[in-house]
Formats: structure tokens, sequence, C-alpha cells
């Protein structure tokens, strides 16, 4: 399908966004998002949603591959900028429009290599957003696996979403880290719901697991941190949401600023202000969150230490 290029303005005609997103349409109220605050920080803008700005979603449920027809959905309606939640969203975006403003809220790699963005400080096309952090940050999350544990995992899993954008960067990230720590790691691709279990019998032979942040394995999350508690297995995943809903801990970006950046970001394009001027910004706050009754579960005791550290500890 050809790019398609904003729709004209009409002398009275309301603006409008779109919004790309992987995820579920009732987002997870445990963690940062639309509805929490690129929402009400649009309201604080002075944007109120069917008033003075009208608004077209869609969402992929977790199926990325639904992403390209999801994404020339939304460019059809021709809105005057839309926003998109990651690399995957943003990708297929760009792929239907050259011309519609795209703002993506939270980047998980390096968007000038995905050819998302010309540079970090003037992207020079339609695209232009919010990262998650400075780094892939799996070396630090082993590090606190061996702080939780005891000792350092020897036999690692990995489960991750092949159809992920930033699926190869992570997990080349954690071979490499794996590999400076000394341990061996296996990797399970979860790319539909039904692989989940699948993935785990697989996996049944290790001593940790590493979780790669993805909307599909979000809203599999009760299921993964069940799953990982019959085998006992001490996981760590990259944002808060799971572990609010059973999962053992997380280390990685504090989103909620980047909703609300991106909230300014969508107002300055809606009131003339082009991607191509507007720097890539990238996230530096980092939080972690434990589950104090999910490591009883397996027979672990989060050391005071640790718990000393925690931006956020579920009990």
């Amino acid at each position: 399908m050809p790019p398609v290029s904003p729709r004209p303005a009409g002398p009275a005609r309301k603006p409008s966004g779109g919004r790309a997103w992987g995820g579920f349409r009732e987002a997870p109220a445990t963690g940062p998002g639309w509805k929490a605050r690129w929402g009400p920080s649009l309201h604080g803008l002075g944007w109120r949603i069917g008033e003075t700005l009208d608004r077209d979603e869609r969402h992929a449920a977790g199926d990325t591959a639904s992403l390209p027809r999801l994404a020339a959905e939304l460019v059809a309606k021709r809105p005057d900028v839309i926003g998109a939640t990651g690399g995957t969203e943003a990708k297929a975006l760009q792929d239907a429009t050259r011309d519609i403003p795209i703002v993506f809220m939270q980047m998980a790699w390096d968007p000038v290599a995905a050819g998302l963005v010309q540079s970090i400080t003037r992207p020079g096309g339609n695209l232009t957003g919010f990262l998650q952090s400075p780094d892939l940050l799996w070396g630090k999350r082993l590090d606190l696996l061996r702080e939780v544990m005891g000792h350092p995992p020897r036999r690692l899993g990995f489960i991750g979403n092949p159809g992920n954008t930033s699926f190869a960067a992570q997990w080349r990230n954690a071979q490499e880290e794996a590999a400076r720590i000394g341990a061996e790691i296996k990797r399970a691709d979860v790319g539909a719901t039904g692989e989940l279990d699948g993935a785990f019998r697989d996996l049944a032979d290790r001593d940790a697991l590493l979780v790669q942040w993805d909307f599909l394995l979000v809203g599999l999350s009760h299921r993964i941190a069940e799953l990982a508690a019959q085998n006992r297995l001490p996981a760590i995943y990259e944002q808060r949401v799971p572990v609010v809903v059973g999962g053992l801990m997380s280390y990685g970006a504090e989103l909620t600023e980047n909703y609300r950046q991106g909230a300014a970001y969508i107002d300055r394009i809606l009131r003339g202000a082009h991607p191509r001027d507007l720097p890539v910004v990238q996230g530096h706050r980092l939080e972690l969150v434990l589950n104090t009754s999910a490591a009883k579960a397996i027979g672990l005791t989060i050391p005071t230490s640790l718990i000393a550290r925690a931006d956020e500890v579920i009990e």
C-alpha cells in the first residue's frame, strides 16, 4: 500500500489524533499507559477527546502480525498525528505513511539503527518520540537475580516474542551478558498465546528466567507468573506490570514520564510543529520492583539490602 498523506485541513475541521497500540483495548491498570498518563496529560494541555480532538484507535491485542493491517486502517483515516507505543507499532506506521507525524512513546532500542529516524537530535522524517532507557540492561538484571538467588544463575532461560522489533537486539544482549557471567542461556520463542506452556516445558531444566517486555507477554503475565512458580524459576522482567500480578521482580524504565512528555509532543505537533525538528528523548529513570510473596512461593527470601534499594515492594 502506498504511503498516505495527511488529510487536507478544512476551514473549521476539528484536529484528529490516532493511536496504534500492540496491546489490548483494556490496558492493565497496573501499568503506565495511555489512560493513566497520555489522555489526562492531553486534557491538561487543553484537548478534550470528542470535543476539541477526534481520536481513532487500533489495538493489536498482542498479535504483532496484525499491525501492518491495523496501521494501514489508521493511516487511511488521515489523522493529524498518531501516537504509537513502541518500535513495532512505529515501524508498521512508517511503512504505511511517510507524511503523517508519528510519536512513539517507549522505544526499546536504537531508532536510528531501526531506520525510524535519521538521528536522535534531528529525526529528519515524520517520526520522533521517547526511548525507554540508555541500555538494554540484561547485565544488571542478571546481577539482581544473583542477589536474590544467593549465587549466579548457571542455566538461564529467555522468553521473547520474535514478532517484536527489539527481539533480536534483546536476545543478543542477553546472550552477551550470560557469557559474561559464565552462564548457559537457552531461548524459547512465544509468538502466540498457545505457545507459552510449551516454552516452559522447553525451559524445564533452567535455574532462572529472563522475560522480554512485549504486549503479548504482558497479556500472559498471570500465566507466566503461575508457570514460573510451578517450576520454581526465579524470573526477572523488563517492566513492573508482570510483578504486580505475581511475578518475582523487574528492573527497567519507569515510563510514566514518557507518556506525559509524549502528550506534550502530540500537542506541539497539533499546533504546527514537525517531528523532524523534535529530538528523540532518552528516558533515564529506572525502577526496581520486587514481589516478596512470589519469592516465598519459590523458596527464596529477598535480601533486606535489596529491599532497601527497591522503588516498590509488593507483599
